[in-house]
C-alpha cells in the first residue's frame, strides 16, 4: 500500500492514521483540516503495512469502508487512543458481516469507474469533479487483491471504540454493519461520507 502525510506538524506528537477504501487517492479529503499529523495509507494493489508508528505518543485510527478490513488485520497488536470505522466491518468480504462475496466478484467483472463514482457519492458528486482516480485496469487489481485479502483473513475480534454508517449507503450494505457492531452511528450520507466532515478531528 501506499503512505501520504495530508498534514504534518513537527510539534505534534500525535498522530491519525487513516485506511482509506477501496479506490480512496489523497485528493478525496482535502478538505479535511488538522493541526495533527494525518498519515493516509491507500492503494490497496499491493497489501502490505511497513510504516513505522513508535515515533509518536498518540495514535487515533480511522478506517473508511474496505480499509476497515485491512486495517483490523494490520493492526491488531497496536494500541491506539481511538478506533474509529467509518461504512465498513473486519470481515469486509462476507455473506452476513460485509459485502457479499458473489456480489463482489460480479463487481469485478463489470467494473465501471464512472458508475462506482456515481454510487460513491450520489448526489455530491459534484462536490468530487476534482478528485483523482486510478485507471480502471489498476482499480480491477486492486479489487481482486482485496477480495483474496479478506476471504484469507476472517479474524473479527478488532474492536472498535466508534463506528459510523450511511443511510444512503450504496456500496456496503448497512446490514453488513448491524449484523457486526452493536451501536451505530447514523449519518444521513452517501457511502463517501465525509463531506458531512470539516476537520479530522470531528470524527
Amino acid at each position: 500500500m501506499k503512505y501520504e502525510f495530508l498534514h504534518q506538524n513537527s510539534h505534534s506528537n500525535e498522530l491519525i492514521l487513516f485506511f482509506g477504501g477501496f479506490a480512496s487517492h489523497p485528493s478525496h479529503f482535502s478538505h479535511l483540516k488538522s493541526s495533527k499529523n494525518v498519515l493516509m495509507c491507500f492503494d490497496y494493489e499491493d497489501l502490505s503495512f511497513k510504516f513505522d508508528l513508535n515515533v509518536f505518543d498518540k495514535i487515533t485510527l480511522i478506517a473508511f469502508s474496505m480499509g476497515v478490513c485491512v486495517a483490523s488485520k494490520f493492526l491488531k497488536n497496536y494500541k491506539f487512543d481511538k478506533k474509529i470505522a467509518i461504512n465498513g466491518t473486519n470481515l469486509g468480504i462476507d455473506e452476513i458481516k460485509g459485502i457479499h462475496p458473489i456480489i463482489f466478484n460480479k463487481n469485478i467483472k463489470k467494473f465501471n469507474l464512472e458508475n462506482f463514482k456515481q454510487s460513491l457519492f450520489k448526489e455530491k458528486i459534484n462536490l468530487a469533479k476534482d478528485f483523482i482516480f486510478k485507471e480502471e485496469n489498476s482499480l480491477k487489481n486492486e479489487l481482486k487483491e482485496l477480495l483474496e485479502f479478506a476471504l484469507k483473513n476472517k479474524e473479527d475480534n478488532f474492536i472498535w471504540d466508534k463506528i459510523y454508517s450511511s443511510e444512503k449507503d450504496e456500496i456496503f450494505p448497512q446490514n453488513a454493519l448491524k449484523n457486526s457492531f452493536k451501536a451505530l452511528i447514523f449519518l444521513d450520507e452517501p457511502h463517501f461520507s465525509f463531506f458531512h466532515f470539516k476537520s479530522w478531528d470531528e470524527f
